[in-house]
């Protein structure tokens, strides 16, 4: 899922109500830990739940959204 140079993934949650086309908004990222496999995400919004349950989707970034190094 992520490359060398994607060492993070963005937190996205749809904030469009009921069956419209969905509208993603990022909340937070998720990054590697060193020490084993998994993630650590930091959110900087929590989504409200939408159907009993809190949904969010972790996505590479766009490449306009990655810092060039």
């Amino acid at each position: 899922m992520t490359t060398e140079k994607t060492k993070r993934l963005d937190a996205l949650v749809n904030v469009q109500a009921g069956d419209k086309k969905p509208i993603w908004r990022k909340i937070g990222a998720a990054f590697p830990l060193k020490n084993r496999a998994g993630y650590t995400v930091k959110l900087e919004l929590m989504p409200f739940p939408g159907k009993d349950a809190y949904e969010l989707i972790l996505v590479e970034p766009n490449a306009k959204d990655t810092p060039k190094e």
